[in-house]
């Protein structure tokens, strides 16, 4: 018999991957003439280009801890979407570096599409437990894994995926923890706790905080909700016989769920840590109500029926077929019977976090985001607040379980009882009653269509599908077969959003670009202007200092120079050699050097400066002003000099007050990602101004001699020089790394070690008591 269930659960999972393979077969056919890739945007000038820099830096054996070609300079690490040490990233740079082959497009595309059996498994476990039931299972992973959502926002916003993939598992170790605990088995509880931690802290390494936060919020309030509310197989601690009762319950589970979280921090600290130290720097910083408040339309909410409908993302839309079970899943939950193994609380749960998630999903629009962005800690950080719909698929995902498990039961019966007849009538017939509405809805639009209103002709056929759906799915239901309710929703769900993320083929969303070949040319230190012409994040694929970049955080003072400071004096302090334009022409006395097609297809013109800005120099003159706002209106002013006065917020004990004329010269040695030097040679006491953004963790000495860094000019580094012949070394190596790193180290062989001696002593007890007989 057991053998017999386990082959259940084997055969269920090899569907789910079957499923999963022809869904995208679009996208990994051999075929490269057939093949569908990935549509532009995100994933390929931001996911793709960071993969392709992490990548080159790991297969030669570096960390990448600073990335000076995107933003004049950025702290890639840090910046938490670059997922530097999440798992599945790393795997796929270790495959990609055996083959040596660089890093293709398809292999991040690869790694993206092995998250979807992954969330299709996690939720069908947690769903076959929650119901009792294997339809149930593969109702609800069908539903969440193949929805609108999931298949169409997330995979372009490839931390999305990689991030919410990870939850439905989650909200299962927290189960069996919770459950083990209400049995009174302490050891084993603290062990599923462990391994609910080490599945968060996968989660958060996957570089999207704000679904980290969803996730986070979910699974505490998941775990609350089954410590305070046992279910009916939950067996009371005290009426164990032989094992000792929990004299506090309820706070033995919060200390499991700290264990949860403390454990998933710790084991992401090396991301977080240093992440932490970058968003308290970055545009995001001060983002207000207003700005992080945006969401959903009431008019969106016709999604859920007719995905071509409101915003470009059908987010909403997980089939009509799911919808329809998962009301029958919330009627009879809420109905107490013996033959349901779960009692009502749990469909309460999952309805009351449904209509949570979609009430915030509106953001501002409606009031109940207001009040989670005010009390709820985090919320204020993100925007794109349709996000939190997630919980709102999943929520339903769970519920159409629910549903399918009760339908599923009433397979091989004969008479029906009259509560179980009423309720599958009830099913068929708001199925069918729903299909002649549609059919109406879409005779109407074609009516107006036949008017000459060309727009209707989609929601004609949208109307028609609608339709057809429901009726099949009325037939559905009507059938009791099991293999016609999965062929409905496969045949819904296959339908309308297998092409949701997917355009034509692409090999290479960064071909060679010969309107840079000059500037690639060059052995200089310099920086590239991009004035939108080539992707954003082109200069981390080609090797090219760029001051433009593509990443939702961005150094806050780097972000004021640029909006503050004019283009040519700002070329200036940065070092800007080549300026890439739509410009034929410069005012700024320059020579065209190259010419070809930028993104758009228009005409793109790369222009040499004929004065370019230097990237490192000499200034005597110290103007103090520690107002950043201030600091702006100073250097865009014509009459300051930027080749000898630099601004800084204090004066320096060794230079004192006064002008001085500082001679000399400056000669790069090095410069690589974190690691700079210079020879100068100076003739007075004077501030080395290097065109590089200051950021924690660069440390500068000068012959050997560690030396304090100054903030010059609002966002660059400089650094005191006494008179001499000087070696200036810099290096980057921030603390948080550090100390993030052995955090996790730590935690993670503490939860090791925690996973192991809880599950041996598991087997232990159990050998014992079958040596015993019990």
């Amino acid at each position: 018999m057991k053998g017999s269930r386990w082959t259940g659960y084997l055969v269920d999972i090899l569907l789910l991957l079957a499923l999963g393979l022809l869904f995208f077969w679009p996208d990994i056919t051999p075929n490269a003439v057939d093949r569908r890739s990935f549509a532009p945007g995100d994933f390929a000038h931001q996911f793709y280009a960071f993969a392709r820099y992490e990548a080159s830096r790991l297969h030669a054996g570096e960390l990448p801890l600073w990335a000076p070609y995107a933003y004049g300079g950025h702290p890639f690490l840090a910046d938490i979407q670059s997922a530097v040490f999440y798992p599945f990233s790393l795997l796929t740079m270790a495959l990609t570096g055996l083959r040596g082959q660089g890093f293709p497009y398809h292999a991040l595309e690869l790694e993206a599409l092995l998250h979807y059996p992954l969330a299709a498994i996690f939720t069908y476990l947690l769903a076959r437990r929650l119901t009792g039931s294997r339809l149930g299972g593969l109702v609800a992973a069908i539903a969440f894994t193949f929805s609108a959502y999931l298949t169409s926002y997330p995979p372009l916003q490839l931390a999305i995926l990689e991030t919410v993939a990870w939850l439905p598992l989650i909200l299962l170790l927290l189960d069996l923890a919770v459950a083990s605990l209400h049995l009174a088995r302490g050891t084993r509880a603290l062990g599923w706790a462990v391994a609910a931690g080490l599945g968060l802290g996968v989660a958060l390494l996957a570089g999207h905080p704000q679904s980290s936060l969803l996730l986070v919020y979910a699974a505490v309030a998941y775990a609350v909700f089954r410590l305070a509310v046992p279910e009916s197989s939950d067996v009371p601690a005290l009426a164990v016989p032989g094992r000792p009762a929990w004299k506090h319950p309820l706070l033995a589970g919060l200390g499991l769920i700290a264990v949860f979280l403390v454990i998933g921090a710790g084991v992401a600290a090396i991301q977080l840590w240093p992440s932490w130290e970058f968003m308290r720097l970055s545009t995001r910083a001060d983002m207000g109500y207003v700005e992080a408040g945006g969401g959903f339309h009431p008019y969106d909410l016709l999604q859920l029926i007719l995905p071509a409908v409101g915003v470009p993302v059908p987010a909403l839309y997980l089939g009509i077929l799911p919808v329809g079970l998962a009301a029958a899943g919330l009627a009879y939950g809420l109905r107490r019977d013996e033959r349901v193994r779960r009692t009502t609380a749990l469909v309460l749960f999952w309805a009351g976090l449904g209509l949570v998630g979609l009430l915030i999903s509106f953001g501002r629009n409606l009031p109940v985001y207001q009040l989670f962005y005010h009390l709820a800690p985090g919320w204020g950080l993100f925007r794109h607040q349709e996000r939190t719909i997630l919980w709102t698929v999943l929520s339903v995902s769970m519920l159409a379980g629910y549903g399918a498990a009760w339908w599923g039961s009433l397979r091989g019966r004969g008479v029906l009882p009259d509560w179980d007849r009423r309720l599958w009538r009830t099913l068929i017939a708001g199925f069918g009653l729903a299909a002649l509405c549609a059919l109406g809805l879409a005779l109407a639009f074609f009516y107006r269509y036949q008017l000459g209103d060309e727009s209707q002709w989609g929601f004609t056929a949208a109307g028609l599908f609608l339709a057809l759906t429901l009726a099949l799915s009325a037939l559905a239901v009507y059938s009791r077969v099991p293999l016609v309710l999965l062929g409905v929703l496969v045949l819904d769900l296959f339908t309308l959003n297998v092409s949701n993320h997917s355009t034509a083929g692409i090999v290479d969303p960064y071909p060679s670009q010969p309107v840079l070949e000059a500037a690639l040319a060059d052995s200089a230190q310099f920086r590239v202007a991009n004035d939108n012409r080539l992707p954003l994040n082109y200069g981390l694929v080609y090797g090219v200092e760029d001051l433009s970049g593509a990443s939702p955080l961005q150094l806050a003072a780097f972000g004021e120079m640029l909006d503050n400071v004019p283009r040519e004096r700002l070329w200036q302090l940065l070092g800007v050699k080549y300026v890439l334009t739509w410009e034929e022409t410069l005012a700024t006395p320059a020579r065209l050097v190259g010419t070809g097609a930028g993104k758009d297809g228009e005409p793109a013109y790369l222009h040499e400066l004929a004065v370019p800005g230097a990237r490192a120099w000499l200034a005597g003159e110290v103007v103090v002003e520690p107002e950043r706002n201030r600091v702006w209106q100073l250097l865009a002013a014509t009459d300051f000099d930027a080749t000898r006065q630099v601004i800084l917020d204090e004066l320096p004990a060794e230079l004192g007050p006064g002008h001085r004329d500082c001679q000399g010269t400056v000669m790069w040695e090095k410069h690589l990602p974190e690691s700079l030097a210079l020879a100068v040679e100076n003739s007075g006491t004077c501030v080395l101004v290097l065109g590089e953004l200051a950021y924690p963790g660069w440390q500068a000495a000068v012959d050997g001699r560690p030396v304090p860094m100054l903030q010059a000019n609002g966002a660059l580094r400089g650094i005191v020089l006494e008179p001499g012949q000087h070696r200036v070394t810099m290096i980057f190596r921030p603390q948080s790394f550090t100390w993030g790193a052995v955090v996790s180290a730590v935690v993670l062989v503490l939860a090791l070690v925690a996973l192991v001696l809880a599950f041996a002593r598991r087997g232990t007890a159990e050998t014992q008591s079958a040596q015993r007989g019990e």
